[in-house]
């Protein structure tokens, strides 16, 4: 399996060598195509300044040259190929029509240059005039070019230029050296900058790497996380982490504290029950009938806790999925009413709902929503004096129902913690009510509010 950072270098400097490479191969062809046809033309544009030379030096000498000013020509036509491009490396011959060399003469001929006559001698009568060739000579090639100077006074010789291309190689080469020299250090540079670049990018992941296994041994301590400011998404990313740290950390303190609290709740009627039934064995109460209606009262309230506590827990589980239905939100409410009414007239508290005079459509869940009602309206009747009423409004694009009593309100302390599990206010049940209330509101994409009117607390929910 490969890390991170070798995945960055390798396509990085594959791209960094295949691109030079190929690069250098094009530019090798480009150029040598272009020096070839530049080379050519400039043996061609040589047959043009010939042909003026040769044509001045004839009307100078004034009809046909002897052989010694023949020759005098031939030097004069050298240094005509002074003005060439080409013309360090450049031969020029003149060659009769029995083949015999003109100039140089054949005793001032080079091994070179007599290695190149006798090559191109069967091939000259087959050469188009004013056409290049690439003639191969004992491993070199020369760029050749004949010209038959078709002039009485010249008894018809034929001008050969060859210009060897060893120039053209020795330049191919000098520019290629330097090329690779240039690729050789863009590798090398290529390599320190993908190390330093994967470096930079895989010691923030080994860093979170690290954080996230210590995370799951339950240690949230963050404060050695130095966040990167030089990289947007590594800032979002560390940002996000030590967020989601700190909630996790939250999490699991609540937990613990859940279980504690839980842990309390259920011993506290367990160890009655246990007591009265320890009781009746060993025959301490004469009067058992009162001891068992104990033990069935703490069994009913301890059903109720164990009830509550796994609704709570499949609602923040996240395993209970909604099912949405569109409802009048007015008649579910005067449903809801008619359920809460017993519950109410027990306690001898009024319910009062306000209603609109128009209907309000809504998405909802009816388990949830009616869950939500109940324990909202339940702990209101258990704070009220003499009425509680429920209502519902609707301002701009969020409907507000809105749940109060009359009792003496919620204690200003008390207000941030009272959705909290367990979080018992005077007169308290078990603490679970309006946790159940703020999953359930949750669930359903809402959000609830607590706060105290002039005359008793008020609860709101927004959807």
């Amino acid at each position: 399996m490969k890390s991170i950072k070798n995945k960055i270098r390798k396509p990085f400097l594959i791209l960094l060598i295949l691109i030079p490479l190929a690069t250098l191969i094009l530019f090798n062809i480009s150029l040598r195509i272009y020096i070839d046809a530049t080379a050519k033309n400039e043996l061609k544009a040589t047959i043009h300044a010939v042909e003026k030379v040769i044509k001045s030096e004839l009307e100078t000498s004034g009809g046909k040259p002897s052989e010694k000013e023949a020759l005098g020509i031939a030097r004069n036509i050298l240094s005509a190929l002074k003005s060439s491009h080409f013309s360090q490396g450049m031969d020029f011959y003149l060659i009769a029509e029995d083949s015999t060399p003109v100039f140089p003469s054949k005793s001032k001929l080079t091994a070179s240059q007599t290695a190149f006559l006798n090559v191109i001698d069967p091939k000259i009568d087959q050469m188009k005039e004013r056409t290049v060739y690439t003639i191969p000579v004992n491993g070199k090639k020369y760029l050749t070019i004949a010209y038959t100077m078709n002039s009485e006074d010249l008894s018809n010789l034929i001008a050969v230029f060859a210009l060897p291309t060893d120039q053209i190689n020795k330049y191919l080469d000098a520019v290629n050296r330097i090329l690779i020299v240039i690729m050789l250090l863009g590798i090398i540079i290529a390599i320190y900058l993908s190390g330093r670049i994967a470096t930079h990018i895989t010691n923030p992941i080994s860093k979170l790497s690290s954080l996230s296994l210590q995370i799951g041994q339950g240690d949230f301590d963050t404060s050695h996380l130095t966040i990167p400011q030089d990289t947007l998404e590594f800032k979002q990313l560390y940002e996000n982490m030590s967020l989601m740290v700190g909630r996790l950390e939250a999490y699991d303190r609540n937990q613990k504290t859940f279980l504690q609290n839980a842990s309390h709740e259920l011993r506290t009627p367990l160890m009655s029950i246990q007591g009265y039934a320890e009781g009746i064995e060993s025959g301490i109460f004469p009067d058992t009938k009162e001891a068992a209606q104990i033990i069935k009262q703490e069994s009913i309230r301890l059903n109720e806790l164990v009830s509550e506590l796994l609704t709570l827990s499949r609602y923040e589980s996240g395993t209970y999925k909604p099912q949405w239905e569109e409802v009048n939100l007015c008649h579910q409410l005067k449903d809801y009413i008619q359920r809460l009414m017993g519950l109410a007239t027990k306690s001898n508290i009024n319910l009062k709902l306000n209603l609109p005079d128009y209907e309000v459509i809504v998405q909802i869940d009816d388990m949830l929503l009616s869950q939500t009602v109940m324990n909202l309206v339940s702990n209101c009747l258990r704070y009220a004096k003499k009425e509680v009423t429920i209502s519902l409004e609707k301002k701009e694009e969020a409907n507000i129902l809105r749940i109060s009593d009359d009792g003496d309100g919620i204690p200003e302390s008390d207000i941030p913690f009272i959705f909290d599990r367990f979080y018992k206010g005077k007169n308290g049940n078990f603490g679970l009510g309006l946790a159940i209330a703020k999953s359930t509101a949750e669930l359903l994409n809402a959000k609830i509010i607590a706060y105290n009117q002039e005359q008793g607390a008020v609860f709101e929910i927004l959807f």
